[in-house]
């Protein structure tokens, strides 16, 4: 019937693009700190290692509960389609997880070795045993700090892979033309780091500004987050015109679709949490923040986790809705005759 259409990804898939994204952006803050100043920036490295596996946890039970048959998920890690976005996209995912959490357990403190679990008192009569034990000895966190350079090096590019991917497999499906336009991995991606940065700075600068962390500490972390994230505004800002501008010179079906955004019934979610609450009050927020430091080279104001916490919260949930639209417009758009 004219003016319907059947959902078939809800709001598990909604949820599964936003966490996914959170994570990728968490871990790629996270390393990204890391090579700026290991000592210096440890705490934003930390929070964020400590973060990104479990977003990803979620979002996967999402997708898996998403699908017609979940129990045989597990079917897409015994082959892969080289033509099937979606093979690829179950790898990434798998190899993004066992990184981040080897990440995770790096940064860990000493008192969670796990070589502590398998430890037994040395009998160093027995050739065997102590063997065993020096093998054990190799595998301490203390001797394997020097991998996280490594495992930030590698899992960074896996990171923003992850990030894009989620609007590549959306774009894949060329018959919806609000979801077949080439700025959508671009905006998620940029989406993903928001919100990851958001989510290292909610415990980083609002949790822990309350007495969790010193004054220099926060200061010095603050200066890093909130300008990353004004970065990351202004390139938010920039995406979403050039996607909207991508509607419009695209076919009469592409402008259609971009009618749902503007003035159709996406329009609140849109223009009200994804860009207003989601990108225009943060960035006034950090310009607030940054300002002293950039204009008067003087230091910044003294921390507020009142605003970290508003910003924070506000890209959250401008991120959410940012997936919530584009799934459910994609679907609500008329379909291209290919």
């Amino acid at each position: 019937m004219e003016g319907t259409y059947f959902v078939f990804w809800n709001w598990l898939v909604a949820v599964y693009l936003f966490v996914a994204g959170v994570s990728a952006g968490c871990f790629a803050v996270s390393a990204i700190a890391y090579f700026i100043g290991p000592k210096v920036y440890q705490d934003i490295s930390r929070i964020g290692a400590y973060i990104a596996p479990f977003p990803l946890l979620v979002g996967i039970a999402c997708l898996i509960a998403d699908l017609e048959r979940p129990l045989i998920f597990w079917k897409l890690m015994l082959t892969l389609q080289v033509a099937s976005v979606m093979s690829w996209g179950a790898w990434l995912l798998l190899i993004f997880s066992a990184l981040s959490f080897i990440y995770f357990y790096l940064w860990l403190p000493e008192r969670f070795d796990l070589v502590n679990l398998f430890k037994k008192p040395a009998d160093h009569g027995d050739d065997v045993e102590t063997a065993s034990e020096s093998f054990l000895y190799k595998l301490r966190r203390r001797n394997l700090k020097k991998l996280k350079g490594w495992i930030a090096l590698i899992g960074l590019p896996v990171a923003l892979m992850v990030g894009i991917y989620t609007g590549v497999l959306l774009g894949a499906l060329v018959a919806r033309p609000f979801w077949n336009n080439p700025m959508l991995p671009m905006l998620f991606l940029v989406s993903a780091l928001k919100t990851g940065t958001a989510s290292i700075c909610l415990y980083g600068c609002f949790i822990q500004g309350f007495g969790g962390m010193s004054q220099e500490k926060m200061e010095t972390n603050k200066f890093l987050v909130h300008s990353l994230d004004f970065v990351l505004m202004v390139l938010a800002i920039i995406t979403i015109f050039l996607f909207i501008f991508g509607l419009y010179v695209s076919p009469r079906s592409s402008v259609g679709a971009a009618l749902l955004i503007m003035g159709g019934p996406y329009t609140f979610a849109f223009w009200g949490l994804v860009v207003v609450l989601g990108i225009f009050i943060p960035l006034c927020l950090e310009i607030y923040e940054l300002l002293p430091h950039f204009i008067r080279q003087a230091a910044m104001r003294e921390h507020n986790p009142w605003i970290s916490g508003i910003i924070t919260i506000a890209v959250l949930i401008g991120g959410y809705f940012l997936r919530h639209v584009v799934v459910y417009g994609g679907q609500a758009a008329e379909l291209v005759s290919l």
